[in-house]
């Protein structure tokens, strides 16, 4: 693993490091690319204890800007966040896009209305209907194109933990969604620092659920492993380490270097 490209911010409230602190790690273990993705501000959702005010946002910039001059020269740093889709935020998108060079998708909320009124985690799934309206959300967003990469797609089972007919259907439904959309799905290394929990298959981890990367192995669907990491000392430790082995033992179809949809002809 020499790249990573799901890396947070002090900024964000529940991660610890700025920019040069992350590029000095990552320098220091060899990677020849680092993108920042912080999570993105919206005053929409208002949760301002997981991601930085809107007013905070050109100093997250600049601070990347910064390290880009300084440290251009021995690596290639990344203006990157992380960021839901919701309906109606197409202004939004459109000008995150603008501003940065990718967009990483990890929906932390849902809503079973398509509102911003009823938001609840997307950690906390319990129900059939819930997954799948958290499958139906994900293809939405990657149809929408404003996406590089969706993070942590099997979140789902977090709060769901059993990996039956309707988990599997879920699976499915993102894989296919990410096979017509060109997408690239995430292998979350973070989800093996959370411990783990009694399901109906075993005592696992919350994710990756290897149910779901294996019926994604079958799709073929490209893929990346990412560290999401919060602090710069676990970029790359010994627990990334680990999940950088599981995602090789499984075979998938690793895209090594992504490729930046800004910089490609026809897309926004």
């Amino acid at each position: 693993m020499k790249r990573n490209y799901h890396t947070h911010h002090y900024l964000c409230n529940h991660a610890t490091g700025n920019t040069e602190e992350y590029v000095l790690e990552a320098i220091r273990n060899n990677f020849d690319i680092l993108g920042m993705s912080d999570h993105a501000p919206n005053n929409r959702v208002g949760d301002y204890n997981v991601r930085m005010d809107e007013s905070e946002f050109d100093i997250y910039l600049r601070d990347i800007e910064e390290s880009q001059a300084k440290y251009g020269d021995k690596i290639t740093i990344l203006k990157g966040l992380e960021v839901e889709y919701f309906n109606d935020h197409e202004d939004y998108y459109k000008n995150l896009r603008k501003k940065v060079d990718y967009l990483i998708h990890g929906q932390h909320y849902i809503s079973m209305t398509d509102s911003m009124n009823d938001l609840f985690s997307g950690f906390g799934l319990r129900t059939k209907e819930e997954i799948l309206k958290y499958a139906e959300i994900l293809t939405k967003a990657m149809e929408s194109n404003y996406f590089d990469i969706m993070a942590h797609p099997d979140l789902y089972m977090c709060g769901y933990k059993n990996f039956d007919e309707t988990a599997e259907k879920v699976a499915h439904l993102i894989c296919q969604a990410a096979i017509d959309n060109d997408m690239v799905l995430e292998f979350n290394a973070n989800g093996f620092r959370r411990g783990r929990a009694n399901t109906p298959q075993g005592i696992l981890q919350p994710y990756p659920r290897m149910e779901f990367w294996e019926i994604a192995k079958t799709y073929n669907v490209k893929t990346i492993l990412n560290s999401d990491c919060h602090s710069p000392k676990i970029l790359y430790d010994d627990v990334i380490k680990e999940a950088e082995e599981v995602y090789l033992k499984l075979g998938l179809n690793d895209i090594g270097i992504l490729k930046l949809k800004h910089k490609q002809k026809g897309v926004i």
